[in-house]
């Protein structure tokens, strides 16, 4: 049975019709792309004893005198000091110095480490009087804008705030005023009492899949609080790093090797409202693609209904 469902952070509007997932088709599958095993390619920028090919570290974690996890400036930044329009720095997070591990085989202590990382170069631009925004993300595999297969993050820092930021905070900014309630707070004890899209309900961090996304199989890690990223305890860090082991081993069962971004969304700087705002994560499979019908109206079409995914990779 057809729905319409709406997003209630961001207005977009999508159309649930799961017998679509069945109609027949005779053109040629694309080819998944295949899991990565050598630990060490001599030619990749990123991994450990090339360090001569990436640029200039600004920090890294180290264990038994190597480092493990490393931040290096972006040698093909798309804000840089070069643009005069926006001030900003573009930095690479190695995510792992394995060449074959992935948020689908990384352990607990190795996201920790990697959140720590995304926490020390937050802290280090934040306090920029520049810097209004910054952008924490992740592109995994060619389908989803990667361009080289180790395992890394991005964070860029800006002089302005995104578009998708403000839109989100103008929402939450009338709903308050006009309905005297906190959006987070609402939508999140909503779901805890429903517990139909919940993944994962701890101490500082919920995991539902949204009641209604342009994207199917997407999962949002929620902050239940309107903590800052840069406040984020290591009790905090430690959770979320406990999440995401459990949560991409769960996805792999389910969607095997599958391209996502993550997208980290924080607080803005100087933007009334912004307190409203819980920061969260979108993990957004890349599987499907838009067609016409999305494009030309904005009205998105999804054949995966919410709460059958969140029941199949739920975890405790």
């Amino acid at each position: 049975m057809k729905d319409l469902k709406v997003d209630v952070f961001s207005g977009d509007m999508i159309i649930y019709a799961p017998d679509r997932i069945t109609r027949p088709t005779d053109l040629k599958p694309i080819k998944d792309e295949e899991e990565v095993f050598e630990e060490y390619d001599r030619k990749c920028p990123f991994c450990r004893g090339n360090e001569c090919y990436s640029p200039e570290e600004t920090f890294e974690i180290k264990e038994n005198g190597k480092w493990i996890c490393r931040s290096v400036y972006n040698k093909f930044p798309i804000i840089d000091k070069s643009f005069n329009l926006v001030k900003g720095t573009h930095e690479v997070i190695i995510d792992n110095y394995k060449h074959n591990k992935s948020f689908y085989n990384m352990n607990g202590e190795e996201f920790k480490n990697m959140f720590l990382i995304y926490q020390n170069r937050y802290k280090e631009y934040i306090g920029d009087e520049d810097v209004l925004y910054i952008s924490i993300f992740k592109n995994f595999l060619k389908k989803a804008g990667a361009s080289l297969s180790h395992p890394h993050s991005q964070i860029i820092s800006m002089s302005i705030i995104p578009k998708e930021i403000r839109n989100e905070i103008d929402i939450l900014n009338k709903n308050y005023h006009e309905k005297k309630e906190n959006l987070y707070e609402k939508i999140i004890d909503k779901e805890i009492l429903l517990n139909e899209r919940v993944v994962y309900n701890g101490e500082k961090f919920i995991v539902l899949v949204p009641y209604a996304s342009i994207y199917g199989n997407e999962v949002r890690v929620i902050c239940k609080d309107n903590s800052k990223f840069e406040d984020l305890t290591l009790n905090n860090v430690e959770e979320l790093s406990y999440i995401f082991d459990k949560l991409f081993k769960n996805i792999y069962k389910v969607c095997g090797y599958m391209p996502f971004n993550l997208c980290l969304h924080t607080h803005p700087k100087n933007l009334k409202g912004s307190e409203l705002l819980n920061l969260h994560f979108h993990i957004i499979p890349r599987k499907y693609s838009f067609g016409g019908f999305e494009i030309s109206n904005g009205i998105y079409v999804s054949s995966v209904i919410p709460k059958d995914f969140a029941n199949k990779i739920k975890f405790n």
